[in-house]
Parts: structure tokens; C-alpha cells; sequence
């Protein structure tokens, strides 16, 4: 979810509520979910969106970027990470967002920022949460999706500029 604004593009996250059995407390992309069995990826995407953000789409509200593999192993944890990721794009200069009980809240920090931190190592970014406050965020505050962002995302955001 990217809002388009006179000061940049910025992209938003959603903080995981803190009862989440994995990553509570963290940032992660705007909406994550499974697709149920029988289910197509659009219909996952609109449902998840609903659900976890309040927002009501439709299949025209969104694009497919594509599709990403993970394959991770996380050391502190006996979780393992393998999914196909579709990525799809939705454009909203303010979104009404209505959180439901998995999202503590939602933040957006400026492409420019997210580009220091993925691609340049800075610790820390600053963000706005939906109600307008100014927060810093530290990188290991984020879930992990290691190369998404600097060789999927933002190729497809500079085309945007």
C-alpha cells in the first residue's frame, strides 16, 4: 500500500498486534495472509485486506507486481518461512484504515527513508502512525523479507516517480 503525496511516495506498514503467535509487536507489509485451499490469490488479497485493515476492495482497487519465493530459516525460532508471495499494489492518498484485532496499527514512512534502511543499513526510520504521530522506528523492529524490497519493490516504485 503506497500513498502518493506531494512530499513523496510513501509505503505503509502494519504494526502485528501484540498477541500474534509470530513477529508480535513487529512491522511488517501492509497486509499479510495465506490462501485458503480453492482460493484464487485476488480473492486472498481482498479478503486479508478486509480483515486485517478494514478496507473494502475490489479487484480493480489493485495490481499485481508479481511474485516473490521465500525460503528462510529463523535461528532464534523453529519457524520456517517457505511461501510463494504474491505482491499486489494499492494506491490511496489518505486510506480509511479500520484495523481488526491482528493490526495494533499502521504506519508509513517515506521511500526515501525505507530505501536508507534496506539499501544503505540505517538503524533507524522515521514514520507516521494513521493519526499523524512522528515516531522512530529501529531496522530489527521490521519482519524480514530478505531482497524483497531492494530487487522487487523498488524497482517497481521508481517507476511510479
Amino acid at each position: 500500500m503506497i500513498s502518493k503525496r506531494q512530499d513523496g511516495i510513501w509505503i505503509w506498514f502494519q504494526k502485528r498486534a501484540h498477541t500474534k503467535k509470530a513477529f508480535p509487536d513487529y512491522y511488517d507489509t501492509a497486509v499479510g495472509g495465506h490462501i485458503s485451499a480453492g482460493e484464487k490469490a485476488i480473492e486472498a488479497v481482498l479478503r486479508e485486506t478486509q480483515e486485517e485493515l478494514g478496507l473494502h476492495l475490489q479487484e480493480s482497487d489493485v495490481n499485481l507486481l508479481g511474485i516473490t519465493k521465500e525460503d528462510e530459516v529463523f535461528a532464534e525460532s523453529p519457524l520456517q518461512d517457505r511461501e510463494f508471495c504474491y505482491v499486489f499494489l494499492y494506491e490511496d492518498v489518505n486510506p480509511p484504515f479500520a484495523p481488526g484485532e491482528e493490526v495494533d496499527d499502521m504506519v508509513r514512512i517515506c521511500l526515501t527513508d525505507l530505501s536508507a534502511k534496506e539499501l544503505h543499513g540505517a538503524k533507524t526510520v522515521p514514520a507516521v502512525t494513521m493519526q499523524g504521530k512522528k515516531l522512530v522506528l529501529r531496522a530489527e523492529d521490521f519482519c524480514i523479507h530478505p531482497g524483497e524490497f531492494t530487487h522487487f519493490i523498488l524497482p517497481r516504485l521508481e517507476e511510479l516517480q
